[in-house]
């Protein structure tokens, strides 16, 4: 009997083992996130496509290619409207799997998660964060995207008169409104771009938001 415990004992103690080293293979160094995360910062601001597309798997790139590309493109340019600023931090930790639910229902990822890093940003009142979902590949941390559902872009298409018309409410807000606008947003002072746009022109806090994005880029060049 005393031997039977020190046995079970003994395979309790080697599975605990392995299963921290299996925790500490599946987690980034601090050198590891830290070099993934200057690579990632500089190929995003530098909306280098290449550069960026070289730190996903083979499988997320796959889900790029082909006639849903105008799908990807599109959601890839939407982020590149704001560079992420020098003062940026950076966690890796254990996926949330009620967040990777919840972004399953917009698609399937080519591979299970196994890390989840937050990049946070801010920029006056604005808050910025880039979520980014790891996995470990020949010795190497590699990024990894869930491929769109057909569902996600045929809504994305459907809406394409929607996104549209918001660009053309934003092409005619005129002077001085537009220069104070374009000023805030400028200044990262969404919140306020949003109210003033709402007390000039009657509009909901929804079209609102979605105008001030559709302006935002006129306020990036200037």
């Amino acid at each position: 009997m005393r031997f039977a415990k020190r046995v079970s004992l003994c395979l309790l103690l080697a599975s605990l083992c392995a299963a921290g080293r299996a925790l500490a293979q599946s987690q980034p160094s601090a050198a590891e996130a830290k070099a993934f995360v200057n690579e990632y910062v500089a190929a995003f601001n530098a909306k280098d496509s290449a550069r960026l597309d070289a730190l996903y798997t083979a499988e997320a790139r796959a889900c790029v290619t082909g006639a849903d590309k105008d799908y990807y493109d599109a959601t890839r340019e939407l982020t590149w409207r704001e560079p992420i600023p020098a003062n940026y931090t950076f966690t890796v930790s254990a996926v949330n799997e009620g967040n990777l639910k919840a972004v399953e229902t917009f698609g399937r990822f080519p591979l299970k998660p196994e890390r989840e890093l937050h990049i946070d940003y801010q920029q006056g009142d604005d808050l910025g964060t880039e979520v980014i979902y790891l996995v470990r590949e020949n010795g190497r941390w590699l990024a990894d995207q869930p491929c769109a559902s057909q569902e996600m872009i045929k809504q994305f298409r459907d809406q394409a008169p929607e996104r549209a018309r918001y660009k053309a409410l934003a092409e005619a807000i005129k002077e001085p409104l537009r220069s104070q606008l374009i000023g805030l947003l400028r200044e990262h002072e969404t919140g306020q771009a949003v109210d003033r746009y709402m007390k000039a022109t009657g509009q909901d806090g929804r079209t609102a938001i979605l105008v001030m994005n559709a302006l935002a880029p006129d306020a990036r060049k200037q």
